[in-house]
């Protein structure tokens, strides 16, 4: 067959879909708008360089084992202008340990609960992907500027085929800004610049002599979510940032979006019920004192250390 190089990095598809079997390879179905995608083999190479006899590596001296991979993106928050979330955020979410009750989507406990995916990436003429995946996202922004989410997922690597572009039908809904909505922090509006949530999701191997490379799925065995922001200073009595800081005092923190339409309109409220200052220093956004602050956030009554609604 002759070349078809070279291939372009702007023409790529991605689509997502949840796993009916954790670790076994579907189609995906979810076409997703995304920015900055890349997907490669993270798999180890090990050198069989063993006695023989030639000085360097001979016929066969190395090989491949672990067949994992990683795909990483970037997308924005975005509703389905009907109080819900867009169908392929629903599904990414899932896989990165949120359990998804109807328009809520909450940190949970139960591995029984735990969602993995497979990721399809077609590449001008490549295709590309993982099974059992899960991973980790970070949410944040600009405010002022559209949320976006940080993706970054584990799996199984998939064989390349060559495949053409299929049909791309991903969604159209308007971007959410952080905008038109509120941040508290225990009750309390705050002015800030930036918001960043990281779910700090671990994602491990689940080993299996029977999966693909002796992997089942890969999966999160822990998360330790950690809030990022920059609030303009107050006085004590308004906030005492620093003493709340010194007694390791928790606090509710909130943050309130919507995508600005008139109707319909999705509102995406962030919860986080128990937070704890880990670290905090004096800053300057343009010329104005903020706060460096950087939350821990934990649960308060169960499995509540975050929660996303969409209204």
């Amino acid at each position: 067959m002759a070349s078809t190089a070279p291939l372009l990095t702007r023409m790529r598809v991605i689509k997502v879909i949840l796993e009916a079997t954790k670790g076994t390879k579907i189609a995906g179905t979810s076409a997703m708008t995304v920015f900055d995608l890349e997907i490669n083999p993270t798999a180890t190479f090990e050198d069989r360089r063993d006695v023989g006899l030639y000085r360097g590596p001979s016929l066969a001296s190395g090989i491949v084992s672990g067949r994992t991979g990683k795909c990483s993106f970037k997308t924005e928050l975005r509703g389905t202008g009907a109080a819900g979330l867009e169908a392929g955020l629903a599904v990414l979410l899932q896989a990165c340990g949120f359990k998804k009750t109807s328009e809520s989507y909450q940190v949970h406990s139960g591995p029984a609960d735990d969602k993995t995916i497979s990721i399809d990436v077609w590449e001008h003429g490549q295709k590309k992907g993982l099974a059992g995946a899960s991973g980790n996202v970070k949410f944040g922004g600009v405010v002022g500027e559209r949320m976006f989410l940080d993706f970054e997922f584990s799996g199984t690597w998939q064989a390349v085929v060559d495949e053409a572009l299929p049909a791309f039908s991903p969604s159209t809904t308007t971007a959410m800004f952080i905008q038109n909505g509120t941040f508290t922090i225990d009750s309390k509006p705050l002015k800030i610049g930036n918001f960043e949530l990281d779910m700090g999701c671990e994602v491990v191997p689940r080993w299996d002599v029977a999966g693909v490379g002796g992997i089942a799925y890969h999966m999160i065995p822990d998360f330790a979510p950690i809030l990022t922001i920059d609030p303009e200073s107050d006085n004590v009595a308004y906030h005492d940032f620093y003493g709340l800081w010194l007694a390791g005092t928790p606090a509710a923190a909130s943050l309130v979006l919507t995508d600005g339409a008139t109707v319909p309109l999705d509102t995406v409220t962030f919860t986080l019920p128990s937070m704890i200052c880990k670290e905090i220093s004096e800053g300057d956004r343009n010329k104005v004192a903020v706060e460096n602050y950087v939350g821990q956030c934990q649960h308060s009554d169960g499995n509540d250390s975050v929660t996303i609604a969409v209204t």
